[in-house]
């Protein structure tokens, strides 16, 4: 309504500057100076009243009011010229006729009707006071010829402009109706995209991206505008090597790739690409749908990692057991030779070098065992930050630790009381402090840190600043006998990793060649007992 009441009064102005012309022209063909005054008049009053209206319309929202105001101040402005124009005989009834065409773009099918019936009536009167002498003197009287010309027309153009506006407004309402439907599909399925938990990219026929929703936000660091209008190898560069155009935009495919996230985290997402297809069925470009398998492909390491320890525990466990007991009647019997028989020097060198290797190979043994068959475990209360204070203090006295070039860092709380298996907690802080160190023989700083997460959960965390490791020996780093270190068994982490396990808890591994490795177990539901304020210790 706001809109077509803005067009009335621009075409309002119009048609009144247009009588003014047209009463200009037949003033020069017949002079008759009060025509022209009419219409100057007429256009000052119009001019004045359409900058009221135009103040209406921004200052009120009652526009229906408005309109049928209009109509009426039309209605009388319209009278006031058909009756100056009959007095000298000059008419412009025809004027009534515009108003009820205005009147049915603006109005309903009753307020054209109304209109109609109000410019008849209007006219009538004039016609009456004309004919009667009212308007003066004139010679020129028209009911006989035209007026009823002119009244037939108006109701007319009443009744088909009410038609024409009742219709006009169906249309309206239905054209709303279905913008309105259009409006709610467009965001339903908006919603649905942006709702999906899996990233959802479109592209045009030269890859260019064309949508990014707000999971691809979400699981790549990019946001949408810093996207769009780019190559979607600008963003996954590594997808050149697994697809062409022409081969997936005629079929869908299926493929995994490890790629680089906004924030240079590796992420291994599984897409997949199908054509985009237009109204008609045509080709408009590609649609790639793609979810984080980074966390699905570490559980199934994981899977894989625990059956081949729980296979390899299996056999290690009779091979130990097999080798155990020869091993001590090898080492008895040595012993009895070194102390009956009278050896030289070189004997005795050789022998010494025999009883140190079956020790060597007894704790080799004795270690697979504590891994392939773990004491059970002995959950009681104790606190978890005297327990590391203790095994770093033992750590300092041990063979890899330097005081010159080593730094042990601890940044535990004043006081976390849990519940679970002190001993074998010790043996973790343990191994993974001895591994540590071996693993700076240059020099560093190890870190040790506790935590609390959530209300039950704790966090245990070693961190070394050493030589590192390279990604294939982080796949295989929990397993027995996997060693780097000159002499070192392998078993330490995997005990590690299996007393871990035993508390249902999770242990997970980050590690940069030349940077360092960081531990972080998490041992659930560790039921903490008391409160705890956070402190650092440095030693």
């Amino acid at each position: 309504m706001r809109n077509k009441l803005i067009w009335l009064i621009a075409s309002r102005l119009t048609i009144t500057l247009v009588l003014l012309g047209t009463s200009s022209i037949l003033n020069i063909l017949t002079p008759v100076a009060d025509l022209v005054n009419v219409f100057i008049g007429t256009t000052l009053i119009v001019g004045l009243i359409s900058i009221i209206y135009g103040l209406a319309i921004k200052l009120f929202s009652s526009y229906a009011i408005q309109a049928y105001f209009q109509i009426v101040v039309d209605i009388l402005i319209v009278s006031f010229i058909v009756y100056r124009t009959i007095a000298i005989e000059k008419s412009f009834a025809a004027l009534y006729l515009v108003v009820v065409l205005a009147a049915s773009i603006v109005l309903s099918r009753v307020g054209v009707l109304a209109t109609a019936a109000a410019c008849v009536f209007s006219y009538l009167v004039i016609l009456l006071a004309v004919y009667y002498g009212f308007a003066g003197e004139t010679t020129y009287l028209m009911p006989e010829q035209s007026a009823p010309l002119y009244i037939i027309a108006m109701l007319v153009i009443g009744i088909v402009g009410g038609q024409i506006s009742e219709r006009l407004r169906s249309s309206n309402v239905e054209l709303d109706r279905a913008a309105k439907h259009l409006a709610n599909l467009q965001a339903f399925n908006e919603r649905i995209i942006e709702s999906i938990h899996s990233g959802l990219v479109t592209t045009d026929l030269s890859g260019r991206i064309l949508s990014f929703n707000r999971a691809a936000e979400e699981l790549t660091g990019f946001k949408a505008s810093q996207v769009i209008n780019r190559h979607l190898f600008d963003i996954f560069p590594e997808v050149r090597q697994e697809i062409s155009f022409e081969e997936v935009l005629s079929k869908p495919k299926r493929f995994t790739v490890v790629c680089a996230s906004a924030r240079g985290k590796q992420m291994h997402l599984g897409m997949t690409t199908s054509p985009l297809s237009g109204e008609i069925g045509d080709m408009r470009g590609l649609v790639v749908s793609f979810q984080d398998l980074t966390e699905i492909i570490k559980l199934e390491q994981e899977i894989r990692r625990r059956d081949r320890l729980a296979a390899m525990g299996k056999i290690a466990a009779g091979i130990a057991h097999e080798i155990r007991n020869p091993l001590a009647a090898m080492r008895g019997s040595i012993q009895l030779l070194q102390s009956e028989l009278e050896l030289n020097e070189d004997q005795a060198h050789l022998m010494a070098i025999v009883l140190r290797e079956s020790d060597r190979l007894d704790k080799i043994v004795s270690d697979f065992l504590a891994y392939a068959r773990p004491a059970p475990i002995n959950i009681e209360e104790f606190d978890l930050t005297s327990l590391v204070k203790e095994t770093v203090s033992l750590v300092c006295y041990s063979a890899e630790y330097d005081a010159k070039q080593h730094r042990l860092v601890t940044d535990l709380p004043s006081s976390l009381q849990i519940r679970a298996d002190p001993n074998q907690l010790r043996q973790v802080v343990w191994n993974l402090a001895k591994n540590a160190l071996q693993a700076m023989p240059y020099g560093g700083t190890l870190t040790i840190s506790v935590k609390l997460l959530g209300e039950e959960d704790v966090e245990l965390r070693v961190r070394d600043t050493g030589v590192g490791m390279k990604p294939e020996e982080l796949e295989r780093i929990f397993e027995p006998f996997n060693s780097s270190k000159q002499g070192g068994t392998g078993l330490g982490l995997a005990i590690v990793y299996q007393i871990v396990s035993d508390h249902k808890g999770q242990i997970s591994v980050d590690s940069v060649p030349e940077q360092g490795t960081t531990f972080t177990i998490i041992l659930p539901k560790a039921r903490v007992l008391h409160p705890i304020d956070t402190l650092s210790d440095a030693k």
